[in-house]
């Protein structure tokens, strides 16, 4: 070692590099809450001192629970072996109770009822129904049962039967269940590193390595290297107090302070070294391609533990499932919670035998890590990327030449080479969405009472996977992503390939819950096939709005922030195709796919045009308008407005929100077209160039005679047309009533509404004013002269009509979807035929008046 190596000395080297490991996770974590919630404010207050403490807190609260985790489900599979034996366990003041009774009641058919009160009974079972998995009633029955033929004979109190801790040596399930918690913790630990990141931002090398071009001592660099989890990670910090806890429920208060810091503070360096190990290892060792996998799934690992430690509170339902395992899995050697604790083979505890146990265990995880450490640096040192496979097999290769567009089969071979992607793209979200999905586990109650709960579970797991996958995607490839600019189809169909990508993956998810519900209500397969057609474009619609959230990498490797505004664009009807699906209301389902799919359509009509500008976002020029986000903006305002200004008028009875609906909509439909059209001249696009569509307005040329005649012919030949479709439309629209009048439920919808409009002669006229003076020409400006015309620019021919149509007929009634949907096809072909909105407004104002006067 160089003098100059040596000018900075062991301790003080060890120090500095231990705050730089703390600092640098800080800065993880933070850039990790930027990349998966993006609403970090540049000026925002700097929290890290107290995010610190209370990451502390937290984590003592968590070791706490792991103790208390262990402690309890030792308790439930010593009453779980006691119950395998014909006994039942009760709890003391029902088992005094029991023996009370005996002394003074005959257990007779004739007494059963009256010996003992029914509120105790049903006190008792609740108690038990907590952990056992039989309803109360059955356990009611078998109480009373039992008591009828053997008295107290069979029943244990439960201080009895669980004991806890301090009996483990005396059955094997509750030594297996808690060594598995104990285990569990380990994992905990080991797999914390110096920070919980899900999204493992990949390093290329260990960051250690080049400090030993520092004059600094090279040892003190591998030390601290080693120590850095203990330094950054707060768990760490934490662990401790696992140990106390244990040892103190055992022993007593006293010797659990102790054994916290003789036994606890060992374990928790030894732990973190051996994680710390392995990262080295992985860094060293592994291909560049493998790297960003491992690193994820340790991450996975630890994350997954730290959820199942939370879970151990509800373990008590699935301890049975553990008894009933082979007689080869129970009567295995499950030592290890017996000898953290110091147990001895008689059963008994010995505080000394179980800090030797301990601490000798830390020394040789301590010198195990360490040397593991070494061999790994040596080893990698020298050959680092000799393993490195940069294209796959010949077999695999061959295996892979499917399909026509090299897009996907670009987006299939990233997802088999990058093996990180499996575990960021798929293992993660799901175990999110697992935890997710524990947390509404209400819902999952009722998903075997009947199909559509369990499609809905699907639906809502399948979405949020998506809403979680598209941005990790996203940042997971970081700068690779970009080398596409150079292609020559451009980024727009990579992006596409990939949104398409992430709906196969997801769909597969789904479709697996939609086999087991197939399996379980065969009966109900064309439901569930139907509801499989829905996913598939809903999911189609929920990755392409993802997909819109990319942002530019810079050249260090940081992601730009997504604005919450996007984020929140693309959340519109994430959830409302589920809830339709679980609460059976279809109506509702449809309208979530109709307007994801088109809420896709409008952020992709403006992601089209920022697209060229992500490097460059200060030139960005938006769309030309009228946009499609500009229309479906204007109708959810008209609709929402109307149904808020309407809410004060139902304090004073139905029929006064019928009137109030009618007016707040007269109101609210002029008010938005007047305040669309303010906006869109303001930006050059004048009133005329909406209702006119690639036809000059008016002529005026010639005489003012032949300039009348020659623009009233043109009005009646663009007029007629319409009234003429209209006619017909409003003819099969009474044709269409006549037909619901045979279906119950339809007829009674129907009639209600008969029946509320011929309550007042002023309410069927106000209705009748806005169904034919108002409405025609504010829907028709809002849904063909805007939403209809940008749906045509982003895809055109019938995709847009079809469009249109489903987003104008979702705005309605259910009972009325299916002509006013042919309401819309003949509105928006008129326009798009003649070229003058007024032709669709004729339309619409003939077919309401037959619909409404008729």
């Amino acid at each position: 070692m160089s003098n100059a190596q040596s000018s900075t000395g062991f301790i003080k080297t060890v120090l500095i590099l231990l705050k730089a490991a703390r600092t640098r996770a800080a800065g993880r974590r933070r850039r990790q809450k930027q990349l998966l919630r993006s609403r970090a404010s540049d000026k925002a207050i700097d929290w890290s001192s107290f995010g610190f403490v209370m990451a502390v807190l937290f984590f003592a609260f968590l070791n706490a629970l792991a103790a208390f985790s262990i402690n309890m489900t030792v308790k439930s599979a010593q009453c779980i072996e006691v119950e395998s034996h014909g006994r039942i366990v009760v709890s003391s003041r029902f088992l005094n109770t029991v023996k009370q009774k005996e002394a003074n009641h005959d257990f007779t058919q004739l007494s059963l009822e009256n010996a003992i009160d029914k509120k105790l009974y049903q006190s008792e079972a609740h108690r038990i129904s907590k952990w056992n998995s039989e309803s109360e009633k059955v356990i009611e029955q078998r109480l009373r049962q039992e008591i009828l033929s053997h008295g107290p004979r069979d029943l244990v109190s439960i201080q009895e039967a669980a004991p806890g801790l301090r009996a483990l040596g005396t059955g094997t399930l509750p030594q297996m269940i808690g060594s598995l918690v104990l285990i569990l913790w380990i994992l905990m630990l080991v797999f914390q590193g110096e920070g919980l990141e899900l999204d493992t931002q990949r390093r290329k090398h260990p960051m250690w390595e080049w400090l030993f071009s520092h004059p600094a001592p090279h040892g003190a660099i591998f030390l601290a290297e080693m120590l850095a989890p203990v330094a950054a990670n707060p768990i760490y910090w934490s662990a401790p107090l696992f140990v106390g806890f244990l040892y103190a429920t055992v022993y007593s208060f006293g010797a659990g302070v102790f054994a916290a810091f003789i036994i606890g503070v060992p374990m928790s360096i030894a732990l973190a070294c051996l994680g710390k190990a392995f990262e080295i290892a992985v860094m060293l060792r592994f291909s560049p391609r493998s790297r960003g996998a491992m690193i994820g799934l340790m991450s996975w690992v630890g994350y997954l533990s730290m959820i199942l430690i939370f879970l151990m509170m509800f373990i008590k339902k699935i301890l049975p499932v553990f008894a009933g395992l082979p007689e080869t899995i129970l009567n295995m050697p499950w030592p290890w919670l017996h000898l953290f604790l110091g147990g001895r083979v008689d059963g008994s505890f010995s505080f000394s035998a179980g800090m030797v146990t301990c601490l000798a265990g830390s020394v040789i995880t301590i010198a195990g890590a360490i040397w593991f450490s070494i061999w790994a640096a040596q080893k990698g040192l020298v050959s680092n990327n000799a393993s490195a496979n940069t294209a796959p097999s010949g077999a695999k290769t061959k295996a892979l030449r499917f399909g026509k567009d090299p897009l996907y089969r670009k987006e299939f071979l990233w997802f088999i080479r990058d093996r990180g992607a499996i575990v960021q793209a798929i293992l993660i979200p799901v175990t999110i969405a697992a935890a997710q999905a524990f947390n509404f586990r209400f819902l999952l109650k009722h998903a075997h009472d009947s199909w559509n709960f369990l499609c809905g579970i699907a639906i809502l797991i399948g979405t949020y996977f998506l809403w979680v996958l598209g941005p990790r995607s996203l940042t997971s490839e970081g700068q690779a992503l970009w080398i596409s600019l150079t292609w020559p189809r451009g980024l727009e169909s990579l992006l596409k390939a990939k949104a398409w990508l992430w709906s196969l993956i997801s769909s597969a998810i789904v479709g697996l819950i939609m086999l087991y519900a197939i399996y379980v209500f065969p009966e109900s397969i064309w439901k569930i096939a139907l509801v499989g057609t829905g996913w598939y474009l809903f999911s189609r619609s929920m990755a392409e709005k993802s997909v819109t959230l990319v942002t530019v990498t810079s050249s260090s490797g940081e992601q730009e922030k997504i604005p919450f505004g996007r984020r929140w664009a693309t959340s519109l009807g994430m959830l409302t195709f589920s809830i339709g699906i679980i609460t059976r209301q279809w109506h509702l389902a449809i309208i979530g796919i109709v307007f994801s799919y088109l809420t896709a359509a409008a952020m992709w009509q403006n992601f089209r045009a920022r697209l060229p500008y992500l490097y460059d976002p200060w030139s960005e020029e938006v769309p030309p308008p009228p946009t499609l986000m500009h229309a479906m903006i204007a109708i959810t305002i008209m609709v929402e407005a109307t149904a808020v200004i309407s809410i004060p008028f139902s304090i004073f009875g139905p029929d006064s929100i019928i009137i109030a609906r009618a007016f707040s909509y007269t109101i609210c439909a002029g008010g938005v077209s007047f305040g669309v059209a303010t906006f869109l001249e303001e930006r050059g696009v004048l009133l005329k160039d909406i209702i006119f569509w690639g036809q000059p307005p008016l002529i005026k040329t010639g005489s003012p005679l032949n300039q009348f005649k020659k623009n009233l012919s043109r009005i009646i030949k663009d007029f007629l047309p319409g009234a003429a479709a209209g006619l017909i439309l409003g003819l099969f629209g009474m044709g269409y009533i006549a037909i619901l009048q045979h279906f119950p439920e339809a007829a009674e919808i129907l009639e209600k509404s008969q029946a509320q409009l011929a309550k007042s002669a002023n309410i069927r006229t106000i209705y009748a004013f806005m169904a034919i003076c108002i409405a025609p020409f504010a829907e028709e400006y809002l849904f063909r002269g805007l939403l209809y015309r940008a749906l045509d620019r982003e895809w055109g021919g019938w995709r847009a009509v079809l469009g249109s149509a489903a987003f104008f007929a979702i705005y309605h009634p259910p009972v009325a979807w299916i002509p006013v949907g042919l309401l819309g096809i003949a509105s928006a072909i008129m326009f798009k035929k003649t070229g003058n909105l007024g032709t669709s407004v004729a339309l619409h104002l003939v077919y309401n008046t037959a619909v409404t006067l008729v």
